[in-house]
């Protein structure tokens, strides 16, 4: 069973991927649910934590991009596992109540990028949302990397803060891996997800933490079939027990979400 933990629905490409595709980047098109199955086919994935990118980018409608994702997730249940976002930043109650609608609509957890959504990782007006998610144990997932306002200890703040919700470091912290791995070993709800890892990060992080909260992700379809590819070899190079590599590869995710509690 492998579980890709980070791919994106993508439904509307304004924004940077709009700059991407006037580049003539291959990767700046529309993604549907469709497209993304056919990917993960060629892959050799089961299935993925979905969640939106356009919904990202506060000049389109995110609260449709999240409907969008529960479409998808309508359509292929057994192969997508759906996240919201909201911006609490513009108002932190109806960020509660778009949360609270998207878990009616059968979406299990919620993505920030703090950079994009223009809010530190460690805001006060993620609060009142991540009571939600403490209270059913729904997994957040945050995009880090990209000081100042996404970075691993900001993500650990929050979990010190909710120690019964479920962080994802996105990316594996990217050139802030040690801040991430440091995060993970003071923080047991803190997980690494890899798509940002070398296999020589992922070589110290396995000397500092548990693999059961490293979960294996790719950021497509950002690089289509040889990046999902590149990713699965970097995984199969690094000095991973069999026990560890499948747990990283699926098992941990799936007990993830089957954790939520609804």
């Amino acid at each position: 069973m492998i579980v890709d933990s980070h791919v994106h629905l993508i439904t509307d490409v304004t924004g940077y991927y709009a700059y991407k595709k006037s580049a003539g980047a291959f990767d700046s098109q529309i993604w549907d649910a469709d497209r993304i199955v056919r990917l993960m086919d060629e892959v050799g994935y089961d299935r993925c934590f979905l969640l939106t990118l356009s919904g990202l980018y506060g000049f389109n409608d995110w609260r449709a991009a999240n409907d969008d994702v529960a479409a998808a997730v309508r359509r292929y249940p057994d192969r997508f596992v759906g996240f919201c976002t909201n911006w609490p930043n513009q108002d932190p109650e109806a960020a509660v109540q778009e949360l609270l609608r998207c878990l009616d609509l059968g979406l299990r957890g919620v993505k920030y990028h703090p950079w994009l959504q223009s809010f530190p990782a460690n805001s006060a007006y993620l609060y009142p949302t991540l009571e939600v998610t403490s209270r059913y144990r729904l997994p957040v997932l945050f995009h880090t990397g990209t000081p100042p306002y996404s970075q691993p200890f900001q993500v650990m703040e929050q979990a010190r803060r909710f120690p019964e919700t479920p962080f994802i470091v996105g990316h594996f912290g990217k050139l802030l891996f040690l801040d991430a791995v440091r995060s993970a070993g003071l923080c047991p709800n803190i997980y690494l997800e890899t798509s940002g890892a070398q296999v020589a990060d992922l070589a110290f992080a396995i000397q500092r933490m548990p693999a059961e909260r490293i979960l294996f992700g790719t950021d497509l379809p950002v690089g289509g079939a040889p990046a999902g590819l590149w990713n699965l070899a970097k995984l199969r190079s690094a000095p991973f027990s069999p026990e560890q590599r499948r747990l990283i590869l699926g098992e941990n995710a799936i007990r993830l979400i089957e954790g939520v509690r609804l």
